[in-house]
C-alpha cells in the first residue's frame, strides 16, 4: 500500500513534462524494476527557475520525480546540496520494504546537485 504522499503525487504529479531550452537534463535509472525518470532543469544565477520531469516505472518513481522537482524550485544548488539526510528520508514518508528504491532514486537526484555544484555535469549543448 502506498502512503497518502505518494498517492497524492502519483496521482496529481507537480511539473511533469519537459523544458525546450533546458540547461542540464539528468537521467536516472533503476536496471532492477526499470524505472527511468528524465529531469529537465532550467537554472539561473545559480536557482532552479524551472523544473521538469518524465518518468516511466512504478507509482512511487513518478511520486518520486513530483516530490523532488517540487522541493528544488526555487532553490540554489547550495541550498539543495544542504538539504539534511534526515529530511531526504521524511520526503517520501513512509515507504514499505519494496518501496524502498524509491529512496534510493531521490538520493541519486540530490547526487546529481553535488556534481552540479562541483561543475562536472555537463550542461546540455
Amino acid at each position: 500500500m502506498y502512503n497518502p504522499i505518494i498517492v497524492d503525487h502519483f496521482s496529481n504529479p507537480r511539473n511533469a513534462g519537459e523544458i525546450k531550452d533546458k540547461d542540464y537534463q539528468i537521467k536516472i535509472g533503476n536496471p532492477v524494476c526499470g524505472d527511468t525518470i528524465f529531469l529537465d532543469l532550467k537554472l539561473e544565477q545559480n536557482h532552479v527557475i524551472d523544473a521538469k520531469f518524465r518518468a516511466y516505472g512504478c507509482a512511487g518513481s513518478v511520486a518520486t520525480a513530483s516530490i523532488f522537482s517540487e522541493y528544488i524550485l526555487g532553490k540554489s544548488i547550495s541550498q539543495i546540496v544542504q538539504t539534511p539526510e534526515s529530511y531526504k528520508e521524511k520526503m517520501l514518508g513512509e515507504l514499505e520494504p519494496p518501496q524502498m528504491h524509491c529512496l534510493h532514486i531521490l538520493k541519486q537526484l540530490f547526487e546529481y546537485f553535488h556534481q552540479l555544484e562541483g561543475n562536472s555535469y555537463e550542461q546540455v549543448k
